[in-house]
């Protein structure tokens, strides 16, 4: 095989690659990232607890609370629990939507709530489903909490994989590329070296133990850094001034507003919330990526160029 015959794949991955990235003739990838495997390690959390609260009320725990020894308390909680049927499932499952989506995490995205709620009134819609008696719903007449809690659990862990792989990021001798392949190719962001204020760092307990980073390229434009508030607060504000737009007034005028409002609600807190999207988030082998960033940056600042004209000037 000859020298060109070896070097045609490396050149059509090349020429994928900068496809995917649309580069400009003159630009050439100096490094591809991709999210660490252990980058959303709380969605497969979170898929665990879904299948443990399945668990619970399809009586997988029934031998626990059945031995002489049980603790009378744990067992009449238990009992409690696992006899309260929907209405308790309901229940657990809304505190893990509300509890998720107040940790302000990679877990607590649009998505994953929107999927949360499904999974919490799915029983309830087939309740009222047979009630009704139209049969809305095919194929499923009674819920089976434990196959539920599997095959809700694997869907939700195949849609995170998908999601995870969906990110792709770029460092170039012009730019940083950050893009999402996901519904719609192509979807990023692109950022000039010269337009970049601030390199940094954030990294979590997690990311410590396993060895990922997260490393934020700020632009002055606080996309993904600041406050997140979605939910009662902004809920009240949109409904004009006076008494008709108060929180209390929101919360108690319908209990379907109520529902939606205190599962919507987030903390509002002041510390960068880093997006996929919009950095190299929980990447590997990051002191590499960090040292290129901060050492293109330097290169296109004005220090940099004034020291490259300096050289050129004495040359």
């Amino acid at each position: 095989m000859t020298e060109e015959e070896e070097s045609a794949p490396a050149k059509e991955t090349n020429q994928k690659l900068r496809d995917k990235f649309r580069l400009t003739k003159d630009e050439e990838i100096l490094k591809e990232i991709k999210p660490s495997v252990f980058a959303f390690t709380s969605n497969y959390i979170l898929g665990v607890w879904i299948i443990l609260i399945h668990m619970i009320f399809n009586g997988s725990f029934d031998s626990m609370i059945s031995g002489d020894n049980v603790n009378f308390v744990f067992a009449l909680a238990a009992t409690i629990i696992t006899g309260s049927g929907v209405f308790g499932f309901t229940a657990f499952m809304f505190i893990l939507a509300w509890m998720n989506r107040m940790m302000n995490g990679a877990s607590s995205g649009k998505w994953v709530s929107s999927y949360l709620m499904f999974i919490t009134a799915f029983p309830t819609l087939l309740i009222i489903d047979g009630v009704i008696g139209n049969d809305y719903i095919p194929l499923i007449d009674d819920y089976n909490y434990g196959l539920a809690g599997w095959v809700t659990a694997g869907f939700f862990w195949a849609f995170t994989l998908f999601y995870q792989r969906s990110f792709h990021y770029a460092i170039t001798n012009h730019r940083v590329i950050f893009t999402q392949h996901f519904f719609v190719p192509g979807d990023g962001r692109r950022i000039l070296f010269d337009n970049i204020n601030e390199i940094r760092t954030q990294r979590t307990m997690m990311g410590s133990l396993i060895g990922y980073n997260t490393i934020i390229c700020d632009t002055g434009s606080e996309l993904g850094v600041g406050s997140d508030t979605m939910g009662i607060t902004a809920g009240a504000a949109s409904d004009g001034g006076g008494d008709g737009g108060s929180i209390e007034k929101m919360i108690t005028k319908n209990l379907f507003k109520k529902f939606f409002a205190a599962l919507s609600f987030q903390r509002t807190r002041k510390i960068d919330l880093p997006d996929p999207r919009h950095c190299f988030y929980c990447i590997g082998k990051w002191k590499e990526i960090d040292g290129l960033l901060n050492e293109m940056h330097q290169r296109h600042s004005t220090s940099g160029v004034l020291t490259d004209l300096k050289e050129h000037l004495t040359q």
